[in-house]
């Protein structure tokens, strides 16, 4: 990660994240001229050439071993087909707990992320430094939540995007496709790929309804705790907007 520290000093990101507005990414690009494009997860599959593409996520227990591949295995081999989609991303971000799913490792790089409430966050973090790995959020409060006893945390690859644009070194980042609601019925990403269902990770609880509109319980911890991120954005000197037009913007954080 230090090669890539301040490499686009003063520069303007642009994150593309999988929510319905993701869709939208070109006309924002357009419109901001970004320096660098970073996108996560199932993006890879309308981003072309992105200069940063990343999987947090530890893989091996997305597939075979793991209860969704008995449960549901067709959503498990989609999980799969994402993370090994070629699309052309320059960097290839992945958590080291998936390296060893990697057949070719050039222009790779093995990541790890911490975990945190706000609370806990360490004296002296800065979203310049990688430190001890991607900053993530805590685990959920709302235990009833969780299918089977299975830890869920809150805070989505977007975190992890935003602190990779503050080791970059860039003053300006937009984000596109962090609705973190629900939009429609038929359609929860900007690209192909199931809805979000009762399934191994959540139970019918997780779904909730805010202010008018739906989400779960998950999205609205990760927008409060991005809230409460906000101070430490502007004492790195980075400005940081969001124009996903979801939760995000209905609570007014990122505009």
């Amino acid at each position: 990660m230090q090669k890539h520290t301040g490499l686009y000093p003063g520069g303007t990101a642009l994150i593309v994240l999988g929510g319905v507005s993701g869709a939208g990414w070109m006309a924002l690009r357009d419109e901001v001229k970004p320096d660098v494009i970073l996108i996560g997860n199932g993006v890879n599959s309308m981003v072309r050439d992105a200069d940063y593409w990343m999987c947090a996520e530890n893989m091996t227990t997305w597939t075979g071993t793991n209860r969704m591949a008995r449960t549901d295995p067709v959503r498990s081999a989609q999980l799969m087909e994402m993370f090994y989609r070629e699309a052309g991303a320059k960097t290839k971000l992945i958590s080291h707990r998936s390296w060893h799913l990697l057949k070719d490792t050039t222009n790779c790089i093995s990541i790890r992320r911490t975990g945190y409430d706000f609370e806990d966050i360490p004296a002296g973090f800065s979203f310049r430094d990688y430190g001890e790995g991607f900053l993530s959020g805590g685990i959920s409060k709302h235990p009833e939540t969780w299918q089977r006893g299975v830890k869920v945390r809150y805070g989505t690859i977007a975190i992890h995007l935003l602190h990779m644009a503050g080791i970059l070194g860039c003053a300006r980042v937009h984000t596109i496709g962090l609705d973190l609601c629900f939009k429609g019925e038929s359609k929860h990403h900007a690209y192909d790929y199931p809805v979000y269902k009762v399934d191994p990770f959540r139970t019918s609880q997780m779904f909730v309804d805010y202010k008018g509109l739906k989400t779960q319980w998950i999205w609205l911890e990760t927008a409060e705790f991005l809230g409460k991120l906000q101070p430490l954005f502007v004492y790195d000197g980075i400005y940081w907007k969001d124009h996903s037009g979801g939760l995000l913007e209905m609570e007014g954080i990122a505009q």
